[in-house]
């Protein structure tokens, strides 16, 4: 089999019949969310599928459209580069120079403003209609570069285009600087992130889950005809298209059973930080949660510390960085071995956290009914620790 493909699926075409099989047809009614959607240019076309026409014509109204509007971001090249112009005091840049990396993070964050829209519309719409929703875990992405895909899934690279080029910039420079998000480097990263591309183009309910490695792989670099690695410094000047988010849920390592029950000895907090992933030509635009690894304060050995047991003391803190360091760390050796199987766990278990969650915030009370609302879609062999992970919480928990 080949590695790239996810455990049940065939080829990308019947995967993605797959997924529309396993999700419900309460799909973004493009109708239904003007008042947060993107207004489209002339030439453009919205795509129309039977099951989109058929939620417009059964009237699920969506209830976002009867709250208070939100600001409608600006659709015309003029006002795109009034927003660009404003932009440009957030991004933390002294006002003497405004070279092109500072231009790339103003116009990502107005971006950012044209995604919000689309983005908590469709979040709304999922949570109102309740839907079998599919999640899919993957221990890496190869998203590529963000700008140009969301101007373009928008239909606004015309309009970005002729503002930056008033203002001196050209859209080809600005998003030539961006630096790609380190999350992935071959086949099975660029499948993900096509399967995600694919779902939100399709308005099918469905959300990624992955972890937030702050060095990607490598960095490669040429030096005297032999090739160098360096820790990718993607995160060096922050992620425009990141929000960090107050969800966050413990993951336990290592420990003992007590009583029949398990005691961890290490804890630390998966924290979400959510990028959007806008469908093309479509209002849908579904999320990427990406896990990092943090210790609460209260977790944090005080004691220890201050009596310079700083091994002790920093165990959760050095087990933290570790597990969000490094996109496949070398496992040669049994310690490289633990720190794999620990970030699939970290993975795994804070999504599963996650989606029962999501299944009680949308107001499911019965157990029973999780299949008919949830399918959970393994990418590889990494995340299959989601299925016991799955039994061990139900069992314990629930």
């Amino acid at each position: 089999r080949d590695a790239g493909v996810p455990l049940y699926a065939t080829p990308i075409n019947g995967t993605l019949r797959n997924m529309a099989s396993m999700t419900s047809s309460a799909v973004m009614p493009a109708s239904r969310v003007a008042g947060f959607a993107p207004r489209r240019t002339t030439n453009a076309r919205v795509v129309r599928r039977g099951a989109v026409a058929q939620a417009a014509r059964d009237g699920h109204v969506h209830k976002a459209a009867a709250a208070p509007p939100a600001p409608i971001a600006p659709k015309s090249a003029e006002a795109i580069a009034d927003n660009l112009a404003a932009q440009t005091v957030k991004t933390g840049v002294m006002p003497l120079t405004f070279d092109v990396p500072a231009m790339y993070r103003a116009t990502a964050e107005s971006v950012q403003e044209q995604l919000m829209e689309n983005w908590n519309a469709t979040y709304r719409h999922f949570h109102d209609e309740n839907p079998k929703q599919a999640y899919y875990i993957s221990m890496e992405y190869l998203q590529g570069r963000a700008l140009t895909n969301a101007v373009g899934n928008l239909g606004l690279t015309g309009e970005y285009s002729d503002a930056l080029r008033t203002l001196g910039y050209t859209l080809e420079d600005t998003a030539g600087v961006e630096r790609n998000m380190g999350l992935g480097n071959g086949g099975l990263g660029r499948l993900a992130a096509c399967f995600l591309d694919s779902i939100a183009t399709l308005d099918l309910p469905a959300w990624g889950y992955g972890l937030r490695y702050k060095y990607g792989l490598f960095k490669q670099a040429i030096e005297d005809g032999v090739q160098k690695e360096y820790a990718d410094d993607w995160l060096e000047v922050g992620n425009p298209w990141e929000m960090k988010r107050e969800t966050q849920y413990p993951i336990g390592f290592y420990g003992e059973v007590v009583d029949g029950k398990w005691v961890p000895g290490a804890n630390i907090r998966a924290v979400a930080y959510d990028s959007p992933i806008p469908g093309y030509k479509t209002k849908n635009c579904i999320s990427l949660r990406l896990w990092d690894a943090e210790v609460a304060p209260k977790e944090f050995d005080l004691a220890s510390f201050n009596a310079c047991n700083y091994d002790k003391s920093m165990r959760e803190t050095n087990l933290a960085s570790q597990l969000c360091a490094v996109l496949y760390p070398g496992d040669a050796t049994r310690e490289g071995k633990a720190l794999r199987l620990s970030q699939q766990y970290m993975l795994c278990s804070a999504s599963v956290q996650d989606i029962l969650a999501r299944f009680k915030e949308r107001g499911n009370t019965d157990w029973s009914k999780l299949p008919e609302k949830v399918a959970i879609q393994m990418n590889d062999t990494h995340p299959t620790l989601a299925a016991p992970e799955l039994m061990r919480i139900l069992a314990r928990f629930k």
